[in-house]
């Protein structure tokens, strides 16, 4: 049988997915995906390529789609692992007879971590007879590390306790504290905190002060309000982290010259924090709050501000979720994905109700924001997985949205089986002028995603 088409020739256009690090199934791996759309007629090949070398293992390549326009949509899928991907460019490349296009595949978001060490107060030190020294390794991502510590150069592993990794607004932090009888630390030895992370090595060292008791200056973070408090609550809350802090160090918050909390922290040496709560009136309004440590071995004050910034030309996103086929009633498990594009900033917030109660966020998977190609806007996609036999008890989902775009603040698109397509297409229960997009993208976005998500399916088949 021959198929007959009126479209007009036309070149892919190409687009580059990357799994987040929390999405990958395989540890020390990476998961690409490569989206060929809106070509015609049919492309020949679909290749993957580290550097010059043809890649041969871990593909998937899917069927291509013919949209009702008459144009295709192919998609690919690459999972590496992270020591054969080295420092190489992968990228995948489609062929159609002579003609080579080419897509680069992001790399991998990577944060080298902030590293302080503190030491426990000289009096404590010569009462207990030992010195702690703490190594503290901040806002890394992704969360793999290793640490050693070296006296005089020279690396032992006695008196070492180093703590998992736990995560911090999205990148992660970790401790190691070192324990040394007071004598060696009084008899000028160097200590050092060795750090790897990906292919960067840190260092930092130190010893007993000549003269002088006090080590590094406190480090001030302040963290901004989560966006669906700022949406939601008539009060925000601002937090600010002071780490290398010391037994005393007084922490306050001003507006202005107006003082507006102050407190005297008492906890440990290695961290202290400190919340601050406003109104989400003056958080909007742009209004400029301070951070202020004062300590008595500090000359002068240490201050960090933060303030909302100014958003010109706001774009409300555009809302789409996608049905299972069909064919997913012969399943286990089956897989709803929510759309979020074309919005402005890229602050927002996505989540998942049934039956108008919120699901846990382990029930689903969000990626990174991302900005879409050539236009001052963003998107992400979220990943819901739940057992066939509850979607066919005719349970009602919402994606849930809240962007400050949205006239209301929070959006949704709710479906249930009665809102299932009939022919076993990929449906869509809201669509846009660019819905023609999400509709061609649906096929590859939902099989890139089970694919993550089959390990977990089985584990909790396994578990009933």
């Amino acid at each position: 049988m021959v198929t007959v088409t009126s479209a007009t020739p036309s070149p892919p256009t190409l687009y580059a997915l990357l799994s987040s690090c929390e999405e990958t199934n395989i540890a020390g791996s990476v998961t690409y995906g490569c989206l060929a759309m809106d070509y015609s007629p049919e492309i020949s090949s679909v290749s993957w390529k580290k550097d010059q070398e043809t890649i041969t293992t871990g593909l998937r390549t899917y069927p291509s789609v013919l949209n009702k326009r008459g144009t295709h949509t192919l998609s690919s899928q690459l999972t590496i692992s992270e020591s054969e991907m080295g420092s190489s460019t992968i990228y995948c490349e489609v062929q159609r007879g002579d003609a080579v296009w080419k897509k680069e595949m992001p790399d991998r978001v990577v944060h080298h971590p902030t590293i302080l060490l503190t030491l426990s107060p000289s009096e404590e030190i010569t009462s207990r007879r030992f010195a702690t020294i703490v190594c503290s390794i901040l806002d890394f991502s992704p969360n793999s590390i290793a640490v050693k510590w070296l006296k005089d150069g020279q690396a032992f592993n006695s008196g070492i306790v180093t703590s998992p990794a736990f995560e911090v607004n999205g990148n992660y932090s970790a401790t190691s504290r070192l324990t040394v009888p007071a004598g060696e630390w009084f008899s000028n030895t160097v200590y050092t905190c060795q750090v790897i992370h990906k292919d960067a090595t840190q260092s930092r060292n130190i010893t007993r002060p000549q003269g002088s008791c006090s080590s590094t200056d406190p480090v001030i973070t302040i963290l901004p309000p989560p966006v669906e408090q700022v949406l939601l609550e008539a009060t925000v809350t601002l937090t600010c982290i002071v780490t290398n802090a010391r037994y005393g160090v007084n922490l306050s918050w001003s507006q202005g010259e107006k003082t507006l909390q102050s407190e005297i922290a008492v906890k440990p040496p290695d961290s202290v924090f400190s919340q601050l709560n406003i109104s989400t009136q003056d958080w909007l309004s742009g209004t400029r709050f301070y951070c202020v440590v004062t300590d008595q071995d500090l000359p002068t004050p240490l201050k960090k501000s933060i303030r909302k910034e100014e958003v010109t030309n706001p774009q409300e996103p555009s809302v789409t979720v996608l049905l299972p086929s069909s064919e997913a009633s012969t399943q286990t498990f089956i897989s709803l994905s929510c759309l979020v594009r074309g919005f402005f900033p890229r602050e927002i917030f996505v989540k998942w109700t049934v039956n108008g109660k919120q699901l846990n966020p382990g029930n689903y998977k969000n990626t990174e924001v991302t900005a879409e190609n050539g236009k001052n806007s963003y998107f992400l996609y979220s990943l819901l997985s739940i057992a066939a036999e509850e979607w066919a008890s005719g349970a009602s989902y919402s994606c849930v949205v809240g962007h400050e775009a949205i006239p209301l603040k929070i959006t949704n698109r709710t479906v249930d089986k009665s809102s299932d397509s009939t022919d076993g297409i990929w449906t869509e229960d809201y669509e846009d002028d660019n819905g023609n997009i999400w509709t061609t993208a649906s096929t590859f976005i939902t099989l890139f995603f089970l694919s993550i998500f089959y390990s977990t399916a089985v584990t909790l088949v396994k578990v009933k």
